[in-house]
């Protein structure tokens, strides 16, 4: 590997580890109660109830409905972190000297934090529009455990009234 590369790698490390760490600090407030929800239905699901599983798909499900307002807010302040970024590229772009090149390399440097941001808050968009489909996913599968537990605890009544 070049030195080069080699310096890119360890730059987008960093930079990444900086950014992962900034967009775990604002999701995981939000996220905390789901992810504990999660692991404890993940954590105990053999062990759990018809009843347990009816809350937990209750408590999931009006989670979700709260969880979709967070996710069109990500949305909106991914936008907004697009729109300042371009608004920041023009401002550059039009206050540098030279050819079209040299202004569009002297903007893009320039504005390099605001492209950051961008892909920052795209990130914290994505990853609560991902966390909201899991959430679907995961009632959808306790709805199929119910029904199962439900299907099998009617079988055995039938058989211990037989």
């Amino acid at each position: 590997m070049t030195e080069k590369l080699e310096t890119a790698l360890t730059n987008i490390e960093i930079t990444y580890k900086e950014l992962i760490e900034i967009a775990n600090d604002i999701m995981r407030p939000i996220t905390k109660e789901v992810n504990a929800l999660i692991d404890y239905t993940s954590d105990n699901i053999e062990s759990l109830s018809i009843e347990q599983i009816r809350n937990l798909i209750l408590d999931l499900s009006l989670k979700s409905f709260k969880f979709g307002d967070v996710k069109e807010k990500a949305a909106l302040k991914a936008k907004c972190a697009e729109t300042l970024k371009n608004e920041a590229y023009a401002k550059e772009f039009a206050g540098s000297d030279g050819s079209v090149e040299a202004k569009k390399t002297a903007a893009t440097t320039n504005i390099s934090s605001q492209v950051v941001a961008e892909a920052l808050y795209t990130l914290i968009s994505s990853l609560f529009k991902t966390k909201l489909d899991e959430i679907h996913r995961c009632v959808d599968a306790l709805k199929s455990v119910l029904m199962s537990r439900m299907a099998e605890q009617k079988l055995l009544s039938n058989f211990a009234g037989e």
